[in-house]
């Protein structure tokens, strides 16, 4: 009996619990579904808004960088000989084809004036034979030795000459010479560096941009071309220039392409082989744009809600970026709308809201 009635008592008191969690359920509103969506559209629900704002999608990109000279190249002798004389001290500037350095040059000089002799007796006695075989002095062959010796005789002076040239070391381009690495009475050949010349007017900057920017890189234009660079050398200083070009490849190792860009060094303030570091301002589409509080994600993906004639819309949305606490989305949404920043959490598609207040900002 003491059994039974202690099971009566505790069925007694799961009956009360049971009806204290229905009527705490309907007290929350959370009744039955049956009448949930209409309950729910006859509540006005308070909310606050902000309007959609339309954002470029612009991004900035950086990298570290080397610096270049428009053209540079180390100046070599084409011949072993010994230098005589060197005309240039270090960071001078040089025009084309300047004498840089002289080479012991004796034996071509009379190997010119040799040849020059042998050219003109070649001369004279083609003249001789051209005038003597018009009487039938000599026979036309003699006439053909004559001229074959006479172009003998140019080809060999071409030689001298260009033989005499080779000890003159000249600069291929105007530009600016380094430290001189010979002296007079040296002993140079091929192998031997003299000096170094760099056309520094424009310096170029080679950096290396990520895969994901290749498509930017390619269709960079006007303002898409602009880049910024500073250098240690210059703390408070920073150098406006443009890409100029890009590798036609991308590095399958590092998944980067080499971009150069050109900066107008006309101040001379900057050396090849100085670091950079570079900033690249990469304008993009425009986008709506909202807070990230007011994103939402459901079973179809990402969705924020608009108020349009007092009713709440849920609008689908795919992200395109985030910046700075605000999302860049690409939907069915205009500048403008009114997109609901606080009092997400108690809407549903047609609600009958009431806006609050707005942030404008």
């Amino acid at each position: 009996m003491k059994k039974r009635f202690f099971l009566l008592i505790l069925i007694v008191l799961a009956i009360g619990v049971i009806w204290k969690h229905d009527a705490l359920i309907t007290s929350l509103g959370l009744g039955s579904e049956k009448t949930d969506s209409s309950e729910r559209a006859q509540v006005t629900v308070k909310v606050i808004t902000q309007p959609v704002q339309i954002t470029s999608n612009d991004r900035t990109f950086r990298a570290v960088g080397t610096g270049r000279a428009r053209l540079s190249v180390g100046i070599y002798p084409a011949v072993s000989e010994e230098v005589t004389d060197i005309y240039f001290v270090a960071q001078q500037e040089v025009k084309e084809n300047d004498v840089l350095v002289q080479l012991d040059s004796r034996a071509e000089d009379l190997a010119v004036k040799a040849a020059q002799v042998q050219l003109k007796d070649a001369q004279s006695l083609l003249n001789r034979y051209e005038l003597a075989v018009k009487a039938g002095g000599v026979p036309e062959s003699e006439v053909d030795a004559a001229r074959a010796d006479f172009e003998a005789a140019q080809v060999e002076l071409e030689q001298a000459k260009l033989n005499l040239e080779e000890r003159q070391i000249k600069a291929p381009f105007n530009g600016v010479v380094g430290i001189p690495a010979v002296d007079p009475g040296d002993r140079v050949n091929p192998e031997t560096l003299i000096t170094g010349l760099d056309a520094r007017d424009t310096l170029y900057i080679d950096f290396e941009v990520p895969e994901s920017l290749a498509g930017a890189l390619q269709n960079a234009a006007g303002e898409n071309r602009k880049i910024t660079a500073t250098t240690p050398a210059y703390l408070s200083k920073q150098f406006d220039g443009k890409i100029l070009a890009q590798e036609s490849r991308i590095d399958p190792d590092r998944r980067t392409v080499l971009a150069r860009a050109e900066i107008d060094n006309k101040e001379d303030l900057l050396r090849p082989g100085m670091s950079f570091e570079t900033e690249w301002n990469i304008k993009g589409e425009s986008y709506p744009t909202v807070q990230e509080i007011s994103v939402q994600w459901g079973r179809e993906g990402s969705f924020i809600w608009l108020i349009k004639d007092g009713k709440a819309v849920k609008t689908l949305a795919n992200i395109i970026s985030r910046k700075a606490g605000r999302v860049l989305l690409e939907g069915d949404i205009e500048s403008g709308d009114q997109v609901v920043i606080e009092g997400l959490q108690r809407l549903r598609p047609g609600q009958s809201v009431e806006i609050v207040g707005t942030a404008e900002k």
